[in-house]
């Protein structure tokens, strides 16, 4: 506003200095000088009215999977005001959005021309998701520059309230071989125990972090001369029980932010555990070596809690992993199989050993390597050979020997290849 006062004043001065100087000098040419600061003195006083900005933003939808496209729609609508308005919309450069996702089509700038009269546009751009995560739309912001700079540029921004769900990418398999659905009775493997409670008793044991309090036994736990709380154990439904575990250390963020083990780790969970849901086991996550778990359940419900947790976890810096007690319980009671999706580098090869050993079941660890990803920023088009594999067999011989080891290039080979090899193993294993 003194901006604007101090140019007023300034064009006010000087058509009156020129009046007296064309008074003093008696010369018409001066009076042509007195005409122009008396014309922009109108102009700016004439557009000299408040802007008023109204910006909506749209999208087709709010739910979608990685590689999907994004429709946005950008309605402007500005009165008052005399000048230029530039407007940034999602995703914002330096947003949690502007990582997840490409802009493939048009442009999330534009730059208006406000005249005389009310402007209206409408601007439309595609976005494409590269990374899964909830996305807030946050804000949209805006500059307006006046035509004849008779005050500072004016910055504001719009709110939004819309956010945007992306989905890991999940293959849909119809049908594995290798895996038969879990059937009541006395099949020819050890059934797990993590079904359904039965009314048939089993024994007492001591109480364990996770088992419910209505099991707890009080006469037991009175006679019990270390005071120990005790539990009544009942036996389970037969059904087969399978624990991925996932690795969230920093070796997992190999690659790109988009391609890298961490990523391809969870649409493998995701894809594996929608086929033995489909199939009757019982399904449960732990993220290592601190991160949230899900306990063994079956049916999609249990998918939708396995999605909750697998879309908010990140890899980060770790130190080591820590055997979760509830876990070893789950292991040492239903002898599941255990599933543990990492990247193996000789920075965690001996961590993962010691966590293996704690786990008296048979393990299956899928090692997806980024090397193929790394190299697509080196080479064009990098073949897919065995050369990276030949190398990781020095790491696989550090492993304890009840550990089977599926290495996985997902630049070369798709989801579905890896379930079906994951499948097979768990079928004669279960």
């Amino acid at each position: 506003m003194k901006d604007s006062i101090r140019m007023v004043v300034i064009l006010t001065a000087v058509p009156i200095f020129m009046a007296v100087i064309a008074v003093l000098t008696t010369s018409k040419w001066y009076i042509l000088t007195i005409i122009f600061p008396l014309i922009v003195i109108t102009m700016a006083l004439g557009l000299s009215e408040r802007l008023r900005v109204m910006i909506t933003l749209h999208v087709d939808k709010d739910v979608m999977y990685v590689g999907d496209e994004l429709e946005v729609r950008l309605t402007v609508n500005v009165d008052g005001g005399f000048g230029l308005l530039m407007i940034r919309a999602p995703p914002i450069p330096g947003s949690s959005m502007a990582e997840g996702f490409n802009l493939v089509k048009g442009t999330n700038v534009h730059v208006v021309f406000k005249g005389f009269g009310k402007v209206s546009r409408e601007f439309n751009y595609t976005l494409r998701a590269v990374k899964r995560g909830y996305y807030s739309l946050d804000s949209i912001e805006y500059v307006f520059y006046h035509g004849l700079g008779i005050h500072e540029p004016i910055k504001g921004s719009v709110k939004t309230d819309s956010s945007i769900q992306v989905l890991p990418r999940v293959k849909i398999v119809r049908r594995v071989l290798g895996l038969a659905k879990p059937r009541q009775g006395i099949p020819k493997y050890p059934p797990s125990r993590l079904g359904p409670y039965s009314t048939e008793f089993r024994s007492v044991r001591n109480y364990v972090t996770g088992d419910p309090y209505k099991l707890i036994n009080w006469k037991a736990t009175a006679r019990n001369p270390e005071g120990r709380l005790m539990v009544n154990e009942y036996e389970r439904e037969g059904l087969r029980t399978a624990i991925i575990i996932m690795d969230t250390g920093w070796w997992m963020r190999h690659g790109t932010v988009e391609e890298n083990p961490l990523e391809y780790g969870i649409s493998l969970t995701l894809s594996l555990s929608r086929v033995l849901l489909r199939y009757g086991y019982n399904v449960g996550l732990w993220v290592m070596p601190m991160g949230p778990r899900v306990m063994p359940s079956s049916g999609m419900d249990q998918y939708q809690r396995l999605l909750r947790v697998l879309m908010v976890i990140k890899a980060l810096p770790i130190k080591g992993y820590v055997v979760d007690q509830v876990l070893l319980r789950i292991v040492q009671e239903t002898k599941p199989v255990v599933v543990i999706i990492t990247n193996l580098t000789r920075d965690n090869v001996n961590r993962l050993g010691g966590l293996i050993r704690e786990l008296p079941v048979r393990i299956l660890v899928i090692d997806v390597i980024p090397d193929t990803i790394l190299m697509r920023n080196l080479i064009q088009n990098p073949p897919c050979t065995h050369w990276f594999v030949r190398d990781r067999n020095r790491l696989y011989a550090i492993l304890p020997k009840n550990v089977k080891v599926i290495t996985w290039d997902p630049a070369c080979e798709g989801i579905g290849l890896v379930m079906s090899r994951v499948s097979a193993y768990i079928g004669r294993w279960l």
